[in-house]
C-alpha cells in the first residue's frame, strides 16, 4: 500500500504528464533547432556547470502563448513565464491544477474565475493587471502582467530590512490598491509580502487575488468557514472563524510592514498552532522593541493595524495616508517624532487639539513650540489684537485699490529677464507680442463650418452635439461649429433644458 506523500507524487507526475501532452509543439523552435551546429568542447575546456532539467513543455505553445519556464508552484497551479505569440510581449501565465485535494473540479474553477475577474475588476495601478483568462484543452489559465522585480519577502530575504521611506512607501501602494478594493466590496484575504510585487520602477503592485471574497452576505464562496490564508499574517478573526471583513486585509498589512521594517514577522513559533496562539490571544508587538529607531508615530500605527478589534483598525485609505506621510525627510530638529511628518504626528494625535483618524479620539496637548505660544498670545494679548487689526486694515485696503485701479496688464516681455536662454520665440508671433482676438464673420466661415449648409429657420441659439455651451447664431464662435454637429435651437430654456450652458 503505498504512502501518503508517494500518492500526492503520483498524482503531480500524472497532472505534469496530461499538461505537456495538451501543448502544442512549436514549429518555429524545431526549425530554429535543427538549424543549430551543436560544437563539441575542447578536452581541455573547464567542466560545464549542470543546468536545471529543461521542463518537457519548455517551448510549446499553450492557447497563443509560448511558454519559456516556470516561475513558481504553488497549492493552486503553476506559474510559467511565457510569450504572446499575437503581441510579442511577455506575461505571467498561471495555470490552474486539475486535481486538488479537498476541492471539487467546479468549485476549483469558479474560484479560479473570480481571482481573476476580481483583479481585472480593480483599475489601479498597484494592482497587477489581468490580460486574458481562457482554457487550452481543459487548462484553465489567467494571463498577467509580467513584473521583474520579484516579490517584496524575496527582496528582504536577499537585501535585509528595507529602511523606513521605502518600506512604508512599498506598503503605501498596497494600501492605495486595498482601498479601491475595499470601496467595491472586495476583499483579499492574503495579503502578506509574497504577494506584494514590485517594479524596476520602485513600485509595489498587490497580486494573487486566489482567496479572493466579496464583502457580501450571499457570496456563495465557502472557504470562508475555513481559517485560509497564511498563518503569519493572519488576522484573529479568519483564524477564529468569525464574520470577515475588509479589517482582515489591514491586519495583514500591518504585520507584512512589520516584516518589511524588521526582516521578521510579527509572531514566531515551532508550530503553526503556536502562531495562531498568539495571534488571537498575544499582546500586540511593540515594533520599536526590535527596531529602536523606528518613529514613535509608526509604530503606533503599526499596533493600531494590528489591533484584535477589528473596528480598531484605520481604514485603507487612512493608512495610506499616514504612510505616506512617514515616508517625508524628517522635519529638522524634531528628536520626538524622528522620522515623522507633521501630518502623521497629527494622525495618531501627537499634536495639540488633533483627533487621532486611527482610533478617532482626543489626544492631549503637547509641550514645545504649542505652549511657548500660548504663553505668548496669554502675555501680550493686547498687542497681538492691535497687530491683527492693522492686518485686516492693510488687506482691506489693498484690496480696495486693487478693485478701483483693475487689474495689471501683462507684460510679456518682461518673461525675458526669467528664461533668458530661451528662443526669441515660440511661435509664428513677434517675441512681446500678445495675440489679438479675431473675430470671423459669416462670409470668412471655414468649409467645415455649417453656414451655408444647414437650414437655420427658426433658430436663435446654436451648441455643438458635442459641447457643452450654446452660442448666440450670430456669434463668431457659432461660425466654427462643424455642419455634422450642429444643434439648434428656438429659446435659451430649450438649450439649457437639453444640457448646455450659457457661453461665457
Amino acid at each position: 500500500m503505498n504512502s501518503k506523500p508517494d500518492k500526492d507524487k503520483e498524482e503531480a507526475s500524472m497532472d505534469e504528464s496530461e499538461f505537456e501532452a495538451s501543448l502544442v509543439q512549436d514549429s518555429e523552435s524545431d526549425l530554429i533547432e535543427a538549424k543549430t551546429r551543436i560544437i563539441e568542447p575542447k578536452l581541455d575546456a573547464p567542466e560545464p556547470v549542470a543546468k536545471p532539467a529543461r521542463p518537457a513543455w519548455a517551448g510549446k505553445i499553450m492557447g497563443h502563448f509560448r511558454l519559456i519556464r516556470l516561475i513558481g508552484e504553488g497549492k493552486m497551479g503553476r506559474v510559467i513565464l511565457a510569450r504572446d505569440i499575437n503581441l510579442y510581449r511577455l506575461v505571467a501565465l498561471k495555470v490552474l491544477c486539475k486535481r486538488m485535494k479537498g476541492i471539487g473540479v467546479q468549485q476549483r474553477v469558479d474560484q479560479f474565475l473570480r481571482e481573476a475577474r476580481a483583479a481585472a475588476e480593480i483599475e489601479h495601478p498597484n494592482v497587477v493587471h489581468i490580460y486574458e483568462i481562457n482554457q487550452h484543452d481543459g487548462w484553465w489559465y489567467i494571463a498577467m502582467e509580467m513584473l521583474d522585480g520579484g516579490n517584496l519577502r524575496d527582496v528582504i530575504k536577499g537585501a535585509g530590512p528595507l529602511s523606513t521611506p521605502r518600506a512604508c512607501s512599498f506598503v503605501a501602494d498596497a494600501a492605495d490598491a486595498l482601498a479601491v478594493a475595499h470601496h467595491l466590496g472586495i476583499i483579499h484575504r492574503d495579503i502578506k509580502p509574497a504577494n506584494l510585487m514590485l517594479t524596476r520602477h520602485g513600485r509595489c503592485k498587490v497580486a494573487d487575488f486566489g482567496l479572493v471574497r466579496m464583502d457580501d452576505p450571499n457570496d456563495p464562496f465557502d472557504f470562508t468557514k475555513r481559517a485560509v490564508g497564511s498563518p503569519l499574517f493572519m488576522a484573529p478573526e479568519v483564524i477564529l472563524r468569525k464574520k470577515q471583513t475588509t479589517a482582515i486585509d489591514i491586519y495583514s498589512l500591518g504585520a507584512t510592514l512589520f516584516y518589511a521594517l524588521t526582516g521578521k514577522a510579527p509572531f514566531t513559533g515551532q508550530k503553526i498552532k503556536d502562531i495562531l496562539k498568539k495571534h488571537t490571544e498575544g499582546d500586540i508587538p511593540d515594533i520599536r522593541n526590535v527596531l529602536a529607531n523606528c518613529p514613535q508615530t509608526l509604530a503606533r500605527l503599526i499596533s493600531r493595524a494590528m489591533a484584535k478589534d477589528p473596528a480598531q483598525r484605520p481604514s485603507a485609505t487612512d493608512m495610506a495616508a499616514c504612510l505616506r506621510a512617514e515616508a517625508i525627510v524628517p522635519q529638522a530638529g524634531d528628536t520626538a517624532f524622528a522620522g515623522s511628518s507633521t501630518f502623521a504626528r497629527q494622525a495618531v494625535g501627537a499634536d495639540s487639539g488633533t483627533v487621532n483618524i486611527l482610533t478617532q479620539t482626543q489626544q492631549p496637548p503637547t509641550s514645545g513650540l504649542y505652549a511657548r505660544v500660548r504663553n505668548i498670545v496669554r502675555t501680550h494679548w493686547i498687542a497681538v489684537l492691535s497687530g491683527l487689526i492693522v492686518a485686516i486694515a492693510l488687506l482691506g485696503l489693498y484690496t480696495t485699490r486693487n478693485r478701483l485701479m483693475g487689474p495689471s496688464k501683462p507684460d510679456p516681455a518682461r518673461l525675458v529677464q526669467y528664461f533668458p536662454d530661451a528662443p526669441k520665440s515660440y511661435g509664428l508671433l513677434p517675441p512681446g507680442t500678445i495675440p489679438e482676438l479675431v473675430v470671423i464673420s459669416p462670409k470668412d466661415a471655414p468649409q467645415f463650418s455649417w453656414v451655408g449648409k444647414v437650414s437655420t429657420d427658426g433658430f436663435r441659439f446654436i451648441a455643438s452635439k458635442r459641447g457643452k455651451s450654446f452660442y448666440p447664431i450670430d456669434a463668431s464662435e457659432a461660425v466654427l461649429i462643424r455642419s455634422e454637429d450642429f444643434t439648434g435651437y428656438k429659446t435659451s430654456a430649450e438649450a439649457v433644458a437639453d444640457g448646455k450652458t450659457p457661453a461665457k
